[in-house]
């Protein structure tokens, strides 16, 4: 399937940072809440140490994430947001594939997905090979495992998968790795674990297959976006190359701090977790109303699919609600703070 990379001028747009007051903007899967008050107390308080060079490396992050998913500390590797990590994977993953003697290693991955991968494999130099979601919304695994072959330096799936939100069980991760080549990475992208339900029990499926990869961030669920810090983990023999790659430096000391303290604060997070399905259960009821269901979703977003949920979503923006329409596939809401679904809804009904 070919992939088209957005060009500079699509990438400002859907990353610009400007905030209208007559728009509600639902197209970048941020939180719609700031950092809890004792993060900001704590990127205050380093602040005023700007002048000095952060740690060489965020061992102390790198200790408190080993805590939190009883990982080996030098299992774990710690870049400027999940997308640097992934980075340093793939370009680990496709440096060995080149040495094996496959000097146009691919990647697979379902689509429509996260853009970042297609940017990735572009700078690394990897092809970019995508299958097809089924009508569910779900990745089709058994089209990832025919798609994997001798040339594949990584299979990846997000779970809760975006656009989507729909979310690979235990059993059907664990069958992909079964059937995988053991020697290929499987990469789990969990960018919005926090928000699911019934997320796979990675500690035991990182026992069983060694390939298998994790990545998180606290760019979604912890709201520290602006801060950029993603981690993975896995085996010893898996996370080596990449975290020979991280960038000294890389993480800002009250960067490292924050999402340490973030880490910790699980009853807050929680509290925020469950305001957002509280307002993603308000939205996709407006939806389902006004006749454009969305897909059941375990993140903090909804999906409208085909082109009727992408007519819908245009129709949407033009009453001043900004979601992410994905070419040919359907259109993606982030779900906002109350008075933001309050908004959302009212443009709901208006656009029906």
């Amino acid at each position: 399937m070919t992939v088209l990379l957005p060009g500079p001028a699509s990438a400002r747009a859907e990353y610009s940072t400007s905030r209208s007051t007559d728009t509600v903007r639902c197209d970048r899967n941020e939180s719609a809440y700031p950092p809890l008050p004792a993060v900001v107390s704590t990127l205050r308080r380093h602040a005023g140490a700007a002048h000095h060079y952060p740690s060489f490396r965020p061992d102390h992050l790198r200790t408190t994430i080993a805590a939190h998913t009883g990982s080996e500390a030098d299992h774990i590797t710690i870049g400027a947001g999940a997308t640097a990590v992934l980075a340093a994977i793939l370009h680990d993953s496709a440096t060995r594939s080149r040495t094996t003697g496959h000097f146009a290693p691919r990647i697979v991955t379902p689509a429509p997905t996260f853009e970042g991968f297609a940017l990735l494999a572009d700078m690394i130099g990897l092809v970019l090979d995508t299958t097809p979601l089924l009508d569910d919304g779900r990745p089709d695994l058994a089209a990832l495992v025919a798609a994997a072959g001798p040339d594949t330096a990584a299979v990846i799936i997000c779970s809760p998968h975006n656009p989507t939100g729909s979310v690979v069980t235990d059993d059907e991760i664990r069958g992909l790795l079964a059937t995988v080549d053991p020697s290929t990475p499987v990469v789990l992208d969990q960018a919005y674990v926090e928000y699911c339900r019934d997320a796979p029990d990675v500690r035991v499926l990182l026992d069983e297959h060694p390939n298998l990869v994790v990545v998180r961030t606290f760019s979604k669920a912890h709201g520290l976006a602006g801060l950029r810090v993603g981690y993975a983990f896995g085996s010893a023999t898996s996370i080596r190359g990449a975290r020979r790659l991280e960038i000294p430096f890389s993480i800002t000391t009250a960067a490292e701090h924050a999402a340490a303290l973030a880490l910790c604060a699980a009853d807050e997070l929680a509290g925020r977790v469950t305001a957002m399905r509280r307002e993603r259960a308000r939205l996709a009821d407006a939806l389902r109303r006004a006749g454009h269901p969305a897909l059941p979703s375990e993140a903090n977003f909804l999906y409208l699919p085909g082109a009727d949920g992408i007519e819908f979503g245009r129709r949407l923006r033009a009453a001043g609600v900004v979601g992410r329409e994905f070419d040919g596939h359907g259109h993606r809401l982030t779900v906002p703070d109350r008075a933001g679904t309050d908004r959302v809804v009212e443009a709901v009904r208006r656009a029906r």
